[in-house]
């Protein structure tokens, strides 16, 4: 069964199947093509420090998050939206609270998904003061001694306030990864909590991963 949003979390109601018959869940061998076939749309994935658009009624959005934080961006007048994905550094994470003592140019780098989604958004004609902003992530876990959910979370928030940015609303902390399925001509956002031990160290990985790329760019 999708998750139903709740009302301090994302808005949204129950995605069910379509008339297409959907695999029974144990029966398939993809637990997340499972989970896809419930919905009458064709997956974008989203990684890391990428940003996705969409405009089609048969596209959704669909992003993996542990402690890093995806954004879904939405104009209600113009009906479409974003979807981007935000990791800091170890380094940057290493100044909290104080953003303003990180290297400078890795925070760019860092933060440029939610740059390139607000100014497409622009671009495309979207009012800054329509645009809804959602936050999902910040995974809190009692064996990360660094509080990496925590800290992403907050610098986030910092970045958007700084911006002019209200959160809409937020999706944030506790022990379990989320996925993300986002409808981007809609707004409409559907979150499933992930607990499998192969979910946390698949999401573990490629945060991990990505870390290593930003910071060894140049």
């Amino acid at each position: 069964m999708v998750d139903k949003a709740e009302p301090q979390k994302v808005k949204g109601r129950v995605v069910r199947a379509e008339s297409s018959p959907v695999p029974e869940r144990r029966s398939a061998a993809d637990h997340e093509a499972y989970f896809n076939a419930q919905f009458d749309a064709q997956p974008v994935y989203i990684e890391p420090g990428t940003v996705k658009f969409g405009q089609n009624v048969d596209e959704m959005l669909v992003g993996t998050v542990g402690t890093g934080v995806l954004l879904s961006l939405y104009d209600q007048q113009l009906k479409f939206g974003a979807l981007g994905y935000v990791v800091l550094p170890e380094s940057v994470l290493d100044c909290f609270p104080f953003l303003d003592k990180a290297d400078q140019q890795l925070v760019h780098k860092a933060f440029e998904p939610i740059d390139k989604c607000i100014g497409e958004m622009k671009k495309r004609g979207a009012g800054k003061m329509r645009i809804r902003i959602r936050l999902y992530g910040g995974l809190i876990r009692e064996d990360d001694p660094d509080d990496r959910g925590i800290k992403n979370t907050v610098f986030v928030q910092e970045y958007l306030f700084r911006k002019g940015l209200p959160v809409f609303n937020a999706d944030i902390g506790g022990p379990l990864i989320r996925r993300v399925h986002f409808f981007p001509t809609t707004g409409r956002a559907v979150r499933r909590l992930l607990k499998r031990d192969s979910d946390f160290y698949d999401i573990q990985t490629m945060e991990e991963e990505y870390n290593k790329i930003i910071t060894s760019s140049d």
